[in-house]
């Protein structure tokens, strides 16, 4: 009996959080995720950061450690 009010009080806690916690929402120049894929100048400007940067990366435990240079 113990356990299950546990499980029903950590439910509780989890929808409540879910409904004060904003979702994360990005955009840039008011274009979402999908519209940057398909947009020129987006595209141009990673590439070029990424051409002019320099990467190198370790994986431990599942977390990717990346270290640039530009």
């Amino acid at each position: 009996m113990k356990f299950l009010l546990s499980v029903i009080a950590v439910c509780l806690v989890m929808i409540t959080a879910k409904l004060y916690i904003p979702e994360a929402q990005a955009e840039v120049a008011g274009m979402d995720s999908y519209d940057l894929q398909y947009d020129y100048d987006f595209k141009d400007a990673v590439e070029t950061i990424i051409e002019e940067c320099t990467f190198s990366g370790t994986v431990q435990n599942d977390w990717v450690y990346v270290n640039t240079s530009c």
